[in-house]
């Protein structure tokens, strides 16, 4: 994001247009687009002055009037999830996004369950099986069977 346009170059553009000039002029002039020229006209017509808005600084978080009830909340239940957290918020009125939540927990240091726990599998295992360190013998460690890069081409018939 671009520095707003300095004061002096502001008062200028609107000096000249209040002198007579036509918006194409002083764009031309000043190396300004028309809709910045009018920006500028219309800034000092609400407003009485052509002072850029703040630029930049802190922005504070969504949750911040809310720290102690999100303090009280997590001591609650320190093993809840994001949704559980954002659903204890909105039971007191409080909408924010499970993101402000995880920033606001980071700008807290609390730490937060990242998921809900899902039972192991009943089926076999997830994971194939550890490989042990190499020993004298490493053939031990290559598995049996055909890969493919290593299983023939079919014959021709």
């Amino acid at each position: 994001m671009g520095k707003p346009y300095s004061n002096d170059l502001r008062e200028r553009v609107v000096e000249a247009i209040e002198a007579g000039d036509t918006r194409e002029e002083v764009a031309e002039r000043y190396g300004l687009s028309l809709s910045t020229v009018g920006r500028l006209i219309r800034r000092k017509r609400e407003t009485g002055c052509v002072s850029p808005d703040k630029f930049g600084g802190y922005k504070q978080y969504a949750l911040e009037p809310h720290t102690d009830l999100v303090r009280e909340l997590v001591a609650a239940q320190p093993d809840g999830t994001l949704l559980e957290l954002q659903a204890g918020l909105a039971k007191d009125k409080v909408t924010v996004s499970q993101s402000a939540i995880f920033r606001f927990l980071h700008h807290l240091n609390l730490t937060f369950k990242k998921k809900s726990s899902t039972p192991p599998s009943r089926i076999g295992r997830m994971s194939p099986p550890r490989v042990r360190p190499c020993a004298r013998n490493s053939r031990d460690l290559i598995r049996s069977g055909w890969s493919s890069s290593t299983k023939p081409a079919p014959r021709p018939t």
